[in-house]
């Protein structure tokens, strides 16, 4: 079975406080290495954090010190796994799209799961929970799994939506979005370029979006 894992970095507002950039990543493996990365944040809580911070019930990209965050992405790449991404300029969004912020969400996931090979293959989509409500996750779950019909995909889709606290794969996830967000956002690459070699598939929206 395939695993993977999606997370974003920024938010889909459109204030003029908003992020100029919106980012999801999928953190993509076979289930063999599924352990390998939950043990990535156990590891550097045992072994980098300081006393005060090991109260924290997870570690956050946005958050960390940058000790942590070289640490966590070291060990990723040193892992047998694969990260898709889409990056969105929000600036290219048409204004009727806007106010559909959950319709959008679910689109431009969609976009770049469809990079993913998921032909012929047995997979678990594993999502934060934490971000929507009940009735949203039902929306998100239903919109992937008519793209998969419609594109007459043969592959089998559980969606799993999971506390980010209890999944460790998620938690580095974070950290791997964090880092190409502040790439974009703030022309920060340091991070990003760790993981430069572990992004098989990234596209870049910074043309008009029509959406769904």
């Amino acid at each position: 079975m395939k695993y993977i894992f999606l997370d974003e970095s920024g938010e889909l507002g459109f204030k003029s406080t908003s992020s100029k950039y919106f980012v999801i990543a999928l953190l993509s493996c076979d289930e063999e290495e599924v352990y390998s990365l939950r043990r990535i944040m156990k590891k550097v809580r045992q072994k980098i954090i300081k006393k005060k911070m090991k109260k924290y019930p997870e570690l956050k990209g946005n958050n960390s010190t940058d000790k942590i965050r070289a640490e966590i992405l070291k060990r990723f790449v040193e892992t047998n796994s694969e990260v898709f991404v889409i990056i969105l300029e929000k600036s290219k969004v048409y204004e009727y799209l806007k106010n559909k912020k959950d319709k959008l969400y679910n689109y431009i996931s969609n976009l770049i799961l469809n990079e993913c090979s998921l032909d012929n293959n047995h997979v678990c989509l594993i999502v934060d929970k934490s971000k929507t409500n009940r009735s949203l996750r039902e929306d998100f779950d239903n919109y992937i799994r008519s793209s998969l019909v419609q594109n007459n995909s043969n592959c089998k889709i559980d969606i799993r939506h999971e506390d980010s606290q209890k999944e460790g794969c998620l938690q580095v996830l974070d950290f791997i979005s964090w880092a190409i967000f502040r790439n974009y956002e703030f022309k920060d690459s340091n991070f990003m370029n760790t993981i430069k070699d572990k992004i098989v598939i990234k596209k870049e929206v910074f043309e008009k979006l029509s959406g769904p």
